[in-house]
């Protein structure tokens, strides 16, 4: 008995228009205009909105007038979280690089708003 390698190809349906376009001319013109109108379907369906716009969605129905402060919350959690977990100095090293990035982030975004407050800080000394 000889074994031998199957290979299968899966290959996507052509749509309605690559079909009707892959046919000859003369087979073309041959469908009643009707029949052609029926059988079209929609070009492209509605883009689904992305995971972070239904999160949002969801997010400001469920808290309408609160939005602060369950961020608020949430953050806290995770503050209380690290330092039951991995300590103060570790905590207070990752808050610390954290505001360094943002400060990071906003100086390329042109606005740098912790930079001119750090800035102000040190003048005043």
């Amino acid at each position: 008995m000889a074994s031998e390698k199957v290979q299968a190809r899966i290959e996507q349906a052509p749509t309605a228009q690559a079909a009707q376009a892959s046919r000859p001319q003369s087979q073309q013109g041959a469908e009643p205009a009707d029949k052609e109108a029926s059988q079209e379907q929609p070009q492209s369906p509605t883009p689904q909105p992305g995971a972070w716009a239904r999160f949002s969605a969801w997010f400001a129905k469920t808290f309408p007038h609160s939005r602060h402060a369950v961020i608020g919350g949430v953050c806290g959690l995770v503050v209380a979280l690290l330092l039951f977990s991995i300590g103060l100095f570790k905590t207070a090293v990752i808050a610390v690089l954290v505001i360094i990035g943002v400060a990071c982030g906003q100086y390329a975004d042109g606005d740098p708003k912790l930079v001119n407050l750090v800035r102000e800080l040190m003048k005043r000394r």
